[in-house]
Parts: C-alpha cells; structure tokens; sequence
C-alpha cells in the first residue's frame, strides 16, 4: 500500500478582470480581461487551495506448488493496480470534497488480455434538476457515495508467436505511447515527420545483414479492445459509450508492412476512426503512405526519403488537410 499527500494552491486573479455590460436594471454583467485573447489566456478568478489524498495498492496471491520439491509458494497476481484518490478544498465555503475516484486493472491468459476499470463515486446529492448541492448524499436519503460515472476497458493481443512456442517479445507501435497515449494502434498512429528513422509501425529498419531467404510464415499481429462506459451524472443511467475496435498488422512481402485500425461504435451507430497504413523499406530510403478515408479528420500522406539523420532533408512528402469545419 503507497499511500501519497499532496498540496495545491492556485491564487486568484481577480483584480484582472473589468465589468463593461449592465442589463436592464442597471446590473453589471459582462466581464472583461486585458489577457483574454493572449498567448496563455485569461487568467483564473477563483483562489483554490486544496489536498490531495490517494492510495495505490497492488493485490497478490500465494499458491501452494503441486510439486512437493519446491518449498516457495507461487505467487498470483490478482490486481496489478487497485487506485483511490480526492482531494479537500480548504478554501471552498461549500462542496469541500472532490469525487472519490477508484481504478484498478488486472491481466489473464499470460498478460494476453488486460482489464482496466474506472469509476466516480460522488458524496454529494443531487436535487431534481440534477444540481449538486452542500448536502451529502447519506443525509439526503441516499447511500455513502453516489456513482457519477464507470468505465471498462478490456484489450487482448495476438500475433504470430503464439502458435508456434516462440516467445520472443514483438516490437510494439512506441510512436503513440512517446507521446502520451497507447502503445499499440488501436486509434491510429501519429506520423512523426520530424525523425525519419522509425517507420509508421514504430521500427526501426536500418540495414540488417542477410539472414537468409524470407520466411513462409508471416509475422503479424492483431489487437483487440473493447470499451463501455456509463453516465450517471444527472440521473440518466445511460451507456454513453459502447465501442469495439480492431488493429491489424503484417509483413505481406519482404520490406513491405500494411496495417489498418478500425472499429464499431454501438451507441452513435456508426464505424469508428479508421486508418490504413503502407511501408516499403527501400534500404537506403523508406516510403510511408497513410489514409484516413472519412470522418472530420480524413486525411492522407505520403512520404519518401533517406533514413540517415544526417541526409534527412533528402526527401518529398505530401499531405493533405483535414476538411475544415465551420461554426
């Protein structure tokens, strides 16, 4: 158990701020700051000072070895993660304590399939027109918490290894995960322009020695995920969320690799971010095509160049904007 205390203090910015518009009565409703259109945006006009709690746990389980030999016992892990954290506002004259959030996850079949869940228990009630008001929600009829909102995430893996005994680790899609989101491509990948030297798919294709004719069997992978999330902010008690998704990757030819991410997402109706990528080692060079076909962000790219840092600029890319939305 890691238990953690933290401190936070935000002051107030107030005396940035002017009244500039009355209504009918004569009541000054509109405010106005100088820094509303600069670089780093208007600033804050409420003081906050508040602690924060959480506690990490990680839950395992001994098991007793059949085997008599053996005088350790195994051990199981049950939760690789079990998370609670909120926080107290010192200076908030009402609703003082944020929203207990938990999360956890888990792992079976070999680390294959992972688990990861979420909720938000709220200690406040809600009137009719689901207003959070200074009232726990025990004191008003209700239980300790209130579950505002839960999710569920379940992610399964496979890829060529898996049937033949080999358990050599595959090289995962890293581009995403340096920055800041998975690291498979179950929403697409990110396409780096900046370093050349890693591929669409994450790899990193210098120049190998020969090892031999191309195998018949084709290395690929394919991960799996499904998401579901409940609302229950307002008293809806809805499934806002209700998605699977599919990325599929392989090594067709010698060189050459393709891959799509797609998905379908139940409660909107409708297919989810669908991306389609193509990579071609040309030894010293590399070409790189990807395409979104639709949605607000259809797009496509196409890049050829050297791999070498230092011959870099040697290059011809071309991409296409996302279409424009208007409000």
């Amino acid at each position: 158990m890691r238990p953690s205390v933290s401190y936070n203090y935000t002051p107030s910015f107030n005396q940035y701020y002017d009244t500039y518009d009355a209504d009918g009565s004569g009541t000054m409703v509109k405010e106005y700051t100088r820094f509303e259109q600069g670089i780093f945006g208007a600033p804050g006009k409420n003081i906050a000072s508040s602690v924060g709690f959480s506690l990490s746990n990680t839950f395992e389980a001994k098991v007793t070895e059949k085997d008599t030999t053996k005088t350790e016992p195994r051990k199981v892990m049950l939760l690789n993660n079990l998370n609670l954290s909120t926080s107290y506002d010192i200076t908030a004259d009402s609703l003082q304590w944020a929203p207990l959030r938990l999360s956890g996850g888990t792992a079976f079949f070999k680390n294959k399939m992972n688990v990861n869940f979420g909720t938000t228990l709220n200690p406040y009630a809600i009137d009719n027109s689901g207003r959070t008001f200074n009232t726990f929600n025990i004191d008003n009829g209700g239980s300790l918490f209130r579950m505002t909102s839960a999710n569920m995430t379940i992610n399964y893996s496979l890829n060529n290894t898996d049937f033949n005994g080999d358990d050599k680790e595959q090289k995962k899609n890293n581009q995403g995960l340096r920055n800041g989101g998975r690291e498979d491509d179950l929403f697409g990948t990110n396409t780096d322009f900046s370093d050349r030297r890693l591929n669409q798919f994450g790899e990193d294709e210098e120049e190998d020695d020969f090892k031999g004719f191309y195998k018949y069997t084709l290395p690929w992978d394919i991960n799996f995920a499904y998401q579901l999330t409940y609302s229950n902010n307002r008293r809806e008690k809805e499934i806002s969320g209700n998605s699977v998704m599919m990325s599929v990757n392989s090594d067709i030819a010698p060189k050459w690799k393709v891959g799509v991410s797609t998905g379908y997402d139940f409660v909107q109706k409708g297919v989810t971010f669908t991306q389609f990528r193509f990579s071609r080692d040309l030894l010293s060079w590399r070409m790189d095509f990807s395409w979104t076909p639709y949605g607000t962000n259809a797009f496509w790219s196409f890049f050829i160049g050297i791999k070498s840092g230092v011959l870099s600029d040697i290059k011809w890319e071309k991409r296409t904007l996302p279409d424009r939305v208007l409000r």
